[in-house]
This record gives C-alpha cells, structure tokens and sequence, in this order.
C-alpha cells in the first residue's frame, strides 16, 4: 500500500482565511474533476476548525508515468512471449497474456485508490470525520463532548493505532499513517481535545 502524508498546512492556526478558502477551492474543483462522485468539502469547517488534519497517498508516479511503466511492462512481456512462440514455444503466449491481465488489474486498484484522503477536524462541538476511499466519500461526525481518543502502542511502544470512541462506537483514524506522524496526530488531537475539557470545566 502506498505510504500517506500529512497536510501540515491544513493544520496551521493563523493562516488568512480569504487565502485559505482559494485554495481549498481549486482543490474542491480537481477533486470533482478525479473522483466519479460529487465531493462537497465545507470550507467553514477547515477555516475556522481548532485542529484540521488531511492525510493523502503518496502517488509519486502519478496516471501518466504509471500507465505509461505498464505498456512498457507489456511491450517487454509479449516480445519476448512472441519470440518463443516463434520458436515453437507457444504455450509462452498464453500465460503472458494472463500475467498482463492480472497486472493490469493490479494496476487498476493503485489508480482506484491513488487520490484517497482522510480528515480529521475539530470545531465548536463536532469531531468530524471525512474519507474518499476508491472514489466514495464517507463522513462521520461527533460529539466532541463525549468523544475520546485512544491511543494503542505496539511491541516497540509506538503508536500502532489511534480509535476515537463515542457512546459505543469507535472509529480508527490514520491507518495508513507511519508511527510517526500517528505520534503527532495524537499529540495535536489531544490537545484540542484537552482545550475542550478546560473549556467545559471553566463553564
């Protein structure tokens, strides 16, 4: 699987929200144009939200270049499958063709889920919760007031998992996060969520 990154900008406190709301734009326009759905992003949320947390693939070869290794992929393949068969070992040919067919849909399932995203925001009360995986968009939203979040060390004691928890229910986050970045989610969520505490109490 294809390792994410975070969005560090998307998590910057003081940046101008005219600015911000141009540039989510241009992203809400090429997200329709990629995904076979109708992707609607509330910009107010990511403006004005206490912690925002976008996560995305790491597609560093991008449509063009992949697409592009496959046909050489299979120009190598079926030259050297035809040149056997040439020498009377034609049985080559059809187990070429099936290899090609299954890296093909190999190659399929990367593009599928090439542009996958994950955010995680906070504001006022809500904990919301969006994902685009395989060009469908999820949303789950909330209350942050008796929401948690839960923190699972592995072996090594690095974040192995992060689980928000709401009255019964739980929802992982950050799966496809290193340990690393898990750490700094968890760090950041945290405090958002302690600042709400203090609030609730100050009340």
């Amino acid at each position: 699987m294809a390792p994410f990154f975070i969005d560090k900008s998307s998590r910057q406190k003081r940046a101008s929200p005219a600015r911000y709301l141009r540039r989510k734009a241009r992203i809400s326009r090429s997200a329709a144009a990629l995904f076979p759905v109708s992707v609607e992003i509330d910009l107010s949320l990511a403006v004005r939200s206490e912690f925002c947390a976008v996560s995305r693939r790491n597609d560093s070869l991008g449509t063009r270049a992949r697409w592009t290794l496959f046909a050489g992929l299979c120009a190598v393949s079926m030259g050297m499958a035809l040149a056997f068969a040439a020498f009377g070992a034609w049985p080559v040919l059809p187990y070429s063709v099936i290899e090609m067919a299954v890296l093909c849909w190999a190659f399929g399932r990367i593009e599928r889920h090439a542009n996958d995203w994950e955010r995680v925001t906070v504001r006022g009360d809500r904990i919301v919760v969006e994902r685009i995986r395989g060009g469908s968009l999820t949303r789950r939203e909330f209350n942050r007031f008796w929401t948690r979040l839960e923190v699972e060390a592995d072996a090594r004691k690095r974040v192995a998992r992060l689980v928000l928890r709401h009255r019964g229910e739980s929802l992982p986050i950050g799966e496809e996060l290193s340990a690393h970045e898990r750490t700094a989610i968890a760090r950041d969520l945290r405090r958002a969520l302690a600042g709400n505490a203090e609030a609730g109490n100050a009340r």
